[in-house]
């Protein structure tokens, strides 16, 4: 492991953070939308060090992601669309009595219709590294982003962001409250509406805490991008009026040159001395761009008896950090990944296509006809989040794969969703190696083909070089000169959406095709 900068302390694919302290660890659990298996849970000593140990939503079973697909939003800027991924959005993670509950949101994008649906749902267990949670409990709430809160008197309570109908930013948006049986998801009261915001502009991701005789309702406001921030209210009754603290936002990027951008849907949270801190997502923006999408930070808060939080700017290296459970905790490590944990595909996978063997290393698929750019089908890929800005993923497409008289495509991708990608693979239609570049948002194209001298009996050997700026891809027929066949600039490939990058193998074939054989996959090693 390489030390870093602190935050952030899960970088990648990593939004909308929940924490909480079970059994003298700090385990946190992020939004994944379109990924199998959903749900990614971190354990750490100390809040600074994590590792990824597993999944909740980790049988699919549980439930479905095939319409999770992702949507262009044309009102949110005609030169740069809103893209909404679907599927799981916004958990909140909090503990009571032995068990571990866990509520979320699956939000559904059925084809041809203009308006999403939402599953809201609780999922439990009493051991969070068994991997043994429970199947969805149903509960009805016309939203997103559903909290959980746990009074001193017994009862529990749903707080979530309500839509009146629709989309956010064609309907109201409010914060609503009802006290719940999370064993049956049946609701004890009548829904209320509790808090506007403090803006009014999209109040989501909500979080309800106690201090004292008073409530305080946590909210992000103003969309996901560049104003996104962190308000606050309070109350001494859960069901209002709630009062916006006369400071607000609570957190916000005042300066539109800091590197840190983007700062909101934050989770409060206290370390074994009892002092305050928050976690929140955030981009790493430089001119425009933030390839690795919305990543999880760290900051340090202030909370005085009776009062309000204060919380600073997010930076790189906060000067306040939590004191391990371990004395073998090591401030600034990089993140550990378990790479059965961290392995990931796309939507509703046929889990049986995929052999693998070696650590993970080498994979035997089963392809499918189905493309990169499908949404309705599963598609052969599995891969792992980007975690690295800087580094490079390599794969060996074996002999037998290349010389296959089927129609096939194989190789290596870097995936956001269906409708932006880039890859590099061997097409035996082409009976060569081909670069290919996707994003229908922005209507960008490219496709480029390049002739390899080949071994007679050798592996092709495809390469991803990626830094903040671009994705050069590259390959080699020999194993020893590499051709760069392909470049993408990273404001190309993102932007206004809710994912990250993910980079992985994939095959597509007539179906009756061999089996294809990939070998020595790694992702993010160190840049050369």
């Amino acid at each position: 492991m390489t030390r870093r900068d602190i935050n952030p302390i899960i970088p990648g694919f990593a939004p909308d953070p929940s924490i909480s302290f079970i059994n003298g660890k700090f385990i946190l659990v992020t939004s994944s939308f379109h990924l199998f298996p959903g749900l990614p849970l971190y354990v750490s000593d100390d809040a600074i060090s994590w590792k990824h140990f597993g999944n909740a939503i980790n049988r699919k079973s549980q439930l479905r992601l095939s319409k999770s697909r992702t949507r262009i939003i044309r009102e949110a800027n005609e030169q740069d669309p809103l893209l909404a991924t679907g599927g799981l959005y916004a958990p909140t993670m909090r503990h009571r009595s032995g068990t571990t509950y866990i509520a979320c949101t699956n939000v559904i994008h059925e084809e041809g219709e203009s308006d999403p649906k939402f599953e809201n749902f609780v999922i439990s267990t009493t051991d969070v590294f068994s991997g043994n949670w429970s199947d969805p409990v149903f509960f009805d709430f016309h939203g997103i982003d559903p909290d959980i809160f746990f009074d001193d008197d017994g009862r529990t309570y749903i707080a979530g962001s309500s839509y009146t109908r629709g989309l956010p930013w064609n309907t109201k948006v409010a914060i609503d409250c009802f006290e719940i049986d999370l064993q049956s998801g049946k609701k004890l009261t009548e829904q209320k509406e509790i808090w506007e915001g403090y803006c009014k502009i999209v109040p989501e991701g909500p979080h309800l805490y106690k201090r004292g005789q008073w409530y305080y309702l946590l909210a992000a406001e103003g969309g996901t991008t560049e104003g996104h921030r962190i308000t606050i209210s309070r109350s001494k009754s859960i069901w209002g009026p709630y009062v916006s603290h006369e400071k607000n936002p609570l957190l916000d990027v005042c300066d539109p040159a800091a590197y840190i951008q983007h700062t909101g849907h934050g989770d409060l949270f206290q370390d074994l001395d009892g002092q305050w801190h928050l976690v929140c997502l955030g981009v790493r923006k430089n001119q425009g761009r933030y390839p690795m999408g919305r990543e999880t930070f760290i900051a340090p808060v202030i909370w005085h008896e009776g009062g309000w939080p204060s919380v600073k700017p997010i930076v790189l290296n906060p000067g306040t950090l939590p004191r391990s459970t371990s004395s073998e905790s090591s401030v600034g490590t990089s993140l550990i990944c378990d790479a059965e944990a961290g392995r990931v595909y796309i939507r509703d996978p046929d889990l049986a296509r995929f052999q693998f063997a070696d650590a993970g290393q080498t994979i035997i698929v089963n392809p499918v006809p189905a493309s990169l750019a499908e949404c309705t089908q599963p598609i052969t890929f599995v891969g792992a989040r980007q975690r690295s800005l800087n580094g490079l993923a390599t794969v060996s497409l074996r002999e037998q794969s290349v010389r296959s008289s089927f129609d096939l495509e194989a190789g290596l991708v870097y995936y956001r969703d269906e409708l932006r990608f880039a890859r590099i693979f061997w097409s035996t239609k082409e009976s060569a190696a081909v670069f290919e570049f996707v994003n229908a948002a922005k209507d960008l194209h490219s496709y480029h083909v390049c002739k390899l001298k080949l071994k007679l009996d050798g592996p092709i050997r495809f390469r991803i070089e990626y830094d903040e700026s671009s994705l050069d891809f590259l390959c080699s027929g020999d194993g020893t000169s590499w051709e760069k066949i392909g470049t993408v600039n990273t404001q190309d490939i993102s932007g206004s959406d809710f994912i990250g990058p993910v980079i992985g193998v994939f095959a597509s074939a007539e179906h009756g095709s061999p089996l294809v054989h990939f070998s020595d996959l790694l992702i993010d090693q160190a840049a050369l």
